[in-house]
Parts: structure tokens; sequence; C-alpha cells
């Protein structure tokens, strides 16, 4: 037998318990013999296991620019999104691989926009101002 000393609402008990299981208990208080049964309790919901591994993105759908693709294509194309700042060929013009064709504003940067191989320029699909997409056709080329 245990015996506890327990304040209720600033009143003091002495509780002595005779007797415990899971469904209740025997206990005798100032002197008195009380029987006292235990609510059920919820079962207590286990915390989610975090997984830690990687989430990779289906990239699937997404466009994709490499430079291979587009050579093959003939066609120079937008590698990220951004606003055409210059365009610095004309139809018509010979260019060479690596050649700085047109200027692009991306994240308040200025970026060179390469010729992918040698050619010549068929047709401008943008001009300055215009606001392009990643995969956008710029140039379309034909081989020199």
């Amino acid at each position: 037998m245990k015996t506890y000393k327990m304040k209720v609402n600033g009143k003091e008990y002495t509780v002595d318990i005779e007797a415990l299981n899971e469904d209740g208990a025997q206990v005798k208080c100032n002197g008195i013999n009380y029987t006292v049964e235990f609510e059920k309790a919820e079962p207590a919901q286990k915390p989610p296991v975090l997984n830690n591994k990687p989430v990779i993105p289906d990239t699937s759908s997404r466009k994709t620019f490499s430079p291979a693709d587009a050579a093959a294509a003939n066609v120079i194309k937008a590698p990220i999104p951004g606003l055409i700042t210059a365009v610095l060929v004309r139809e018509g013009e010979n260019i060479k691989g690596g050649q700085v064709v047109a200027k692009m504003e991306a994240m308040k940067m200025e970026n060179n926009i390469l010729a992918t191989s040698d050619g010549k320029v068929s047709r401008i699909e943008v001009k300055a101002g215009n606001t392009v997409l990643e995969g956008d056709v710029l140039i379309r080329m034909e081989e020199a």
C-alpha cells in the first residue's frame, strides 16, 4: 500500500492506494474507502515519421536546352527565360559557332546567347524587347 498527500482545490488529502489494476483502484481517502474507475484514454497517435529520401521531380515533360539538340535542329534557343535586349545578327548573315548572336537579360544579369554551330541565319524569330521562355526558338539557321 502506498500513501500520498495531495492537494485538491487547495484542500489537503491523505490518500492510501490499496489495490491498483488497469481498470481502476481501491483507495482510502481521509479514512473513507472509494472505488476509482479509470476512463479509457484514446490511444496516443504516433507522430508522423519523416522520410529523409530526396524528392526527385518528374522532368519528363519539362523543356530542356541542350546545345547538341539545338545544333541538330539548326536553331538557337533561349537557354533560360528572360528579356531579349539586343539581336546582333541579320537574316542572311553567316555566323560561326560560339559567336554572340543576341543578348538577354535574366535575373537582372545580361547573358550572351551564342551560336551553337556554323551556319547562315535564315530567320530571326525575336526582336529586342521580346520576353522569351526557356527553349523558345530565337534564330533559325541553315548550313553555310
